[in-house]
């Protein structure tokens, strides 16, 4: 989960230093970084919480959780949309809320690394 975050802070990182106008490549690559880590994150995150989610409320773990991330993209979309909108150049904007998200993805990294066990109290891997 942790390297998944990791990854995928390289997308709007790179954005953010990708400069006034940047190469194609130069912006693809790094949001492919991002789609593919965030895709491990979430893999990890969902496997976690229905990993410690007691059989019977299970439904309602799965809800909260995906009520949880859906909030949570929700806000960031509106938060990058109001930079974008409020700067006075669209690429200050634009970087303003890539370095935005950049911080949050290596903060949820931090937080996924103190937070989350390595292992189940099980023993084995979710």
């Amino acid at each position: 989960m942790v390297s998944g975050v990791l990854l995928a802070a390289l997308g709007p990182s790179g954005w953010a230093s990708a400069g006034a106008d940047p190469a194609y490549p130069l912006l693809v690559v790094p949001m492919m970084a991002a789609g593919i880590g965030t895709s491990f994150a979430l893999t990890g995150s969902t496997a976690t919480v229905m990993g410690a989610a007691p059989p019977a409320p299970s439904g309602a773990a799965s809800a909260l959780f995906d009520t949880a991330r859906q909030i949570g993209s929700a806000t960031g979309v509106a938060i990058g949309g109001s930079l974008l909108a409020t700067a006075t150049h669209h690429t200050t904007g634009l970087r303003a809320g890539m370095a935005i998200g950049a911080l949050a993805h290596l903060a949820a990294a931090g937080l996924a690394w103190r937070c989350v066990p390595a292992r189940p109290e099980g023993g084995r891997a979710p």
